[in-house]
């Protein structure tokens, strides 16, 4: 397998460019058929010369991994500009939008000189962009960790958007990989809502230990960016451990099948082909629906029977 971090290292200006991979590489669930889905995240000058790091990298990535989804969301450049400026408004389209959250919920840079750095430039403006233009932290009158509804609002957006984008897709598709991408909805997809969720909701369930009255500080962002640096499963395990052990074998099980399916080739092959008329007769996908009605019910009642705290924020800051 070519040795990404290598590549990188060969390709890469070294102060002002990350190569980041996104998806199932980035979560560590990478299975027999996934994409790889990958870009280029520039935080500097432009140059005409990143042009030639794609074309490089593309070249070279083709050999071994599927390109990446026909939406041109990953395989390209990506400047940090529109990721930490444009946040709602016009010129935050959707593609630019799901890119941040992306970024923020299941990213992961690939070793290189700078790689790293610049990485974590562009994270930690987007947190601040969130925390600081936030006004419900804007009250001096009350020093409580609360809920960063800025970013509360673009987890809840991006998780309708993947919904929307769904319909949208089987539609200009004709239905082609329906299947696969169903599942994929309502397991990896749903995965990433919970744990953006739960970002938000920790500022008050798992709050930093020091509490002081300057709520827009470095230790909220810090706090913020811990969470981006572990996988969505690591970070829900957090909650489910400390609220709701009695959930674990079925969110976890569940999902530890749901990707023995996915590297299981002709399984996922046939999910690939079926039609939604074909779709209910048909033994794999029927299994895979049921492990995620099991994903789905535990996570309901993580949401809202295991823990008083939690219904409550998910009462207060998940409806209005």
């Amino acid at each position: 397998m070519i040795a990404l971090a290598e590549l990188a290292k060969s390709v890469l200006p070294t102060d002002e460019g990350a190569f980041v991979v996104f998806g199932s590489l980035a979560r560590s669930e990478f299975t027999i058929g996934s994409d790889l889905d990958w870009a280029v995240l520039i935080d500097g000058r432009a140059d005409s010369g990143h042009l030639e790091i794609v074309q490089r990298l593309c070249a070279d990535l083709e050999l071994e991994f599927k390109r990446p989804g026909p939406t041109e969301l990953f395989g390209g450049l990506v400047f940090s500009h529109e990721l930490i400026h444009a946040i709602g408004g016009d010129e935050d389209s959707n593609k630019n939008m799901t890119r941040r959250l992306l970024l923020l919920l299941e990213s992961a840079p690939i070793p290189a000189t700078g790689s790293e750095a610049v990485h974590n430039r562009i994270v930690q403006g987007i947190l601040y962009r969130y925390v600081e233009e936030d006004a419900s932290f804007l009250d001096p009158q009350d020093p409580a960790r609360r809920v960063p509804r800025f970013l509360l609002n673009d987890v809840v957006r991006f998780w309708r958007t993947m919904a929307v984008d769904y319909a949208n897709k089987f539609r200009s598709r004709s239905g082609q990989g329906w299947a696969l991408r169903n599942i994929k909805l309502r397991m990896s997809r749903k995965l990433l809502f919970v744990s953006g969720l739960f970002m938000c909701l920790s500022c008050k369930l798992l709050p930093p230990t020091k509490i002081d009255r300057n709520i827009q500080s470095q230790e909220l962002v810090d706090f913020l960016r811990e969470w981006t640096r572990r996988a969505p499963l690591e970070s829900l395990a957090l909650v489910i451990e400390k609220y709701a052990p009695s959930l674990a074998a079925d969110v976890f099980d569940s999902y530890d099948s749901f990707l023995e399916l996915l590297n299981d080739a002709p399984r996922r092959e046939s999910l690939k082909d079926l039609s939604p008329e074909a779709a209910y007769k048909d033994e794999s996908f029927l299994r895979a629906r049921a492990l995620s009605d099991t994903f789905d019910r535990a996570l309901r009642k993580l949401l809202f029977d295991s823990d008083r705290d939690i219904a409550d924020l998910v009462m207060q800051y998940g409806v209005f």
